[in-house]
C-alpha cells in the first residue's frame, strides 16, 4: 500500500516572519479576512500568507495540521504543466508538436483537424476533443478513452476544461523518458524545492493521474507558487525553466464563457489568471487553492472544503492587496494578538458528550446488514465510506458497503463496515464518545487514509458518526436512526452533496459548451442528483453470537 509522502533530501522550513507587518502585511487585514471566512461559512483547514518570501501569517483548523498532506485535486494540473516545461526545455518536444507525431498508432483514421492538435493545445484546453466529463477513473483505458474521443471544435478555438490533458503529458513524459511523471519530477524540482515526493493517485499501470491525485502538505503548494512568482528561482538558483515560469503564469487563451470572475480572466499553461491583474493561481476542486500577486511579491496558499472555488478569491481580494501595508510598520496589536490566538485555538468542534443509549449492549452483539442500492450499482456508482464525488476519482473505487458493526466500549466505539463488491475490504476506525477524537487508519481505494472520529448519541435511537479523512478534504458523517430492528441510515458530507451539485449545475453550462435545451436538462438532472447519488440507506439489526464480551 503506497504511503502519502516519500522522503526527499531534507529540507529547511520556509523562514517565518516575526509579525505580519514585519514583511508589509497588515495585521488588520489578515483579522478582517478570518473573520470573513466565518462570516462567508467557508470551511478552511489551512492558510498560508507569504511576502517576499517569508510567511507572514499561517493558521491550520485542528485537526488539521502542518505536517498532514491534503487533496489538492486539480492543483495537480500544474505540478503535470511543470514536467511539460522541462521536457520541452530538454528538447523532448516542442509546443508545436502534435499528438499525431507523439501517438502515431491513435493517428490513423484521424481527421486532418485532429491530426493539427498540439502540445500548446493540451497545455490550454483547447485541442477541441469532447471529453466525456463523467468519464470514471476505473476505466481500462484511459489514453485510448480521451485520443479517441469526438473532435467537437478546430483545435485552439474554444476553451473546455479537461481533466485528461495533463494525463495525457504523464503518458507521454513515461513514453520518452521511461519514467513516470513523479519519478521524472523528483530530481528536477522536489528536491530542489524540499518538497517530499508526494503520494498520487495513478491510473492502472502506475501513470500518475496528472490532472488530479496529488497529496502534499500546505507549505508544499506555497513552494511551489513561490518558485513559479520568483522566476522559476528557488533560493537564488534556478529550478523551472525561466520562459516556462514566465509563459506558464501569463493570458495564453481567452476563457470568457466560463461563469466565475477568476475563471474568465484568461488560462495559461495550466495556470489560471486572476481578475485582479498580474495576479494567477493554481486552483483544485473544493478550494485548493495557490495564488500569487506580481505586483506584491506575495503568495496566498489555502485548503479546505467548499463546493464553490471562486469563495477563497472573492473573500481575499477586497482584504488584499490593499491590506498590504509598509514593511516594518507597527503592529495593531490587538489584532495582532487576536490572529495569534486564533492561531492557537482554532479548531473543528468534536462531538457533544451526550447521555448514552440501553441501546448499545445489543448493538455491541450485532452486525447491521444494509439494504443494497441496486440502481447505483448497476450504473457503476455504488454507495461507500468515501464521499462519492472522491470515490468516483479513485481507480479502485470502493462502494457496496455493508455489514456495520459497533462495538462499545467505556469512552469509545469501534466502528467496522465491508466495503467492496466482493466484501473483502474489511475496514474499522475508533470514535471517541467523550467529546474527543479518536485516531485511526484506513486502506481504502488504494491508498491510505489517516482516520480522526467521535460520535455521540442524539437521543436514545439516534446515533451520529462524524469521521475525516484527513488526507482527503471531507468530513463524513452518518445518522444512524433506530427502530426495532431497523435502521435508517442517513449520510452527510462536508463540502455537501447538494452544494456540490448546485456548482456542478452553474459550471456545466460553460464546461460542456452545449445546447440550451441540454442546459435546462443538466438543471434538472443536477437538481434531483443529491437524493440519487448520496440517498439514505436501510438496514436490518442481526445479532450474533460469537460477539466477544464488552470490555
Amino acid at each position: 500500500m503506497p504511503k502519502l509522502t516519500e522522503q526527499t533530501a531534507a529540507s529547511a522550513p520556509l523562514p517565518r516572519a516575526a509579525t505580519p507587518e514585519e514583511v508589509g502585511v497588515s495585521s488588520g487585514a489578515i483579522l478582517e479576512l478570518l473573520e470573513e471566512y466565518d462570516k462567508q461559512g467557508l470551511e478552511y483547514h489551512g492558510l498560508m500568507i507569504l511576502r517576499h518570501g517569508k510567511v507572514a501569517y499561517e493558521i491550520y483548523r485542528r485537526p488539521y495540521a502542518p505536517e498532514i498532506p491534503h487533496a489538492i485535486y486539480s492543483f495537480s494540473k500544474s505540478v503535470a504543466g511543470t514536467a511539460v516545461g522541462f521536457a520541452i526545455d530538454e528538447g523532448l518536444f516542442s509546443l508545436d508538436t502534435t499528438l499525431a507525431e507523439l501517438f502515431p498508432e491513435y493517428a490513423a483514421g484521424k481527421s486532418e483537424r485532429w491530426k493539427r492538435i498540439t502540445v500548446r493545445h493540451m497545455l490550454t484546453m483547447t485541442s477541441g476533443l469532447a471529453f466525456d466529463v463523467f468519464h470514471k477513473a476505473s476505466s481500462p483505458d484511459w489514453v485510448g478513452d480521451y485520443l479517441n474521443s469526438k473532435l467537437r471544435d478546430e483545435p485552439g478555438a474554444t476553451f473546455h476544461y479537461t481533466n485528461e490533458n495533463a494525463y495525457i503529458f504523464s503518458v507521454l513524459i513515461r513514453r520518452l523518458t521511461g519514467q513516470t511523471l513523479f519519478e521524472y519530477l523528483t530530481p528536477r524540482l522536489f528536491v530542489p524545492l524540499g518538497i517530499d515526493v508526494p503520494y498520487t493517485e495513478t491510473d492502472r499501470f502506475g501513470n500518475p493521474a496528472g490532472g488530479w491525485g496529488i497529496y502534499w502538505k500546505l507549505e508544499d503548494s506555497a513552494r511551489f507558487i513561490q518558485c513559479y512568482l520568483d522566476g522559476g528561482k528557488w533560493q537564488g538558483t534556478q529550478v523551472i525553466p525561466e520562459w516556462w515560469a514566465r509563459e506558464a503564469t501569463r493570458k495564453q487563451v481567452d476563457n470568457p464563457e466560463n461563469p466565475k470572475a477568476d475563471s474568465r480572466a484568461g488560462y495559461g499553461y495550466q495556470f489560471w489568471m486572476c481578475a485582479k491583474p498580474n495576479t494567477f493561481a493554481a486552483r483544485g476542486m473544493f478550494t485548493q487553492q495557490g495564488m500569487a500577486m506580481r505586483d506584491q511579491d506575495a503568495v496566498f496558499v489555502y485548503f479546505g472544503a467548499d463546493a464553490d472555488e471562486q469563495k477563497p478569491q472573492d473573500v481575499i481580494f477586497p482584504h488584499f492587496p490593499d491590506g498590504f501595508c509598509e514593511e516594518g510598520a507597527a503592529p495593531d496589536e490587538a489584532a495582532l494578538a487576536k490572529i495569534r490566538e486564533l492561531q492557537q485555538n482554532l479548531a473543528f468542534p468534536s462531538s457533544p458528550v451526550l447521555p448514552r443509549s440501553p441501546l448499545e449492549e445489543t448493538l455491541s452483539r450485532s452486525v447491521i446488514r444494509i439494504r443494497p442500492n441496486y440502481f447505483l450499482n448497476a450504473i457503476g456508482f455504488p454507495w461507500g465510506f468515501l464521499p462519492m464525488t472522491v470515490n468516483q476519482m479513485s481507480v479502485d473505487h470502493g462502494g457496496y458497503i455493508n455489514n456495520f458493526q459497533l462495538e462499545f466500549k467505556d469512552s469509545e466505539l469501534q466502528f467496522s463496515w465491508q466495503e467492496s463488491k466482493d466484501g473483502k475490504d474489511k475496514l474499522s476506525v475508533p470514535l471517541g464518545l467523550d467529546g474527543e477524537y479518536r485516531a485511526g487508519h484506513i486502506s481504502l481505494c488504494g491508498f491510505e487514509f489517516d482516520t480522526l472520529g467521535s460520535a455521540h448519541w442524539q437521543d436514545s435511537r439516534t446515533l451520529v458518526l462524524s469521521i475525516r479523512p484527513m488526507q482527503s478534504c471531507a468530513l463524513r458523517t452518518f445518522t444512524l436512526r433506530f427502530s426495532g430492528k431497523r435502521v435508517h441510515i442517513v449520510p452527510h458530507s462536508t463540502p455537501t452533496f447538494r452544494s456540490i451539485a448546485k456548482n456542478l449545475a452553474v459550471l456545466s453550462h460553460a464546461y460542456l459548451n452545449n445546447s440550451g435545451f441540454f442546459n435546462v436538462f443538466a438543471d434538472a438532472i443536477f437538481a434531483i442528483a443529491p437524493s440519487i447519488m448520496e440517498p439514505h440507506l436501510f438496514g436490518r439489526i442481526r445479532t450474533i453470537n460469537n460477539r466477544p464480551e464488552k470490555k
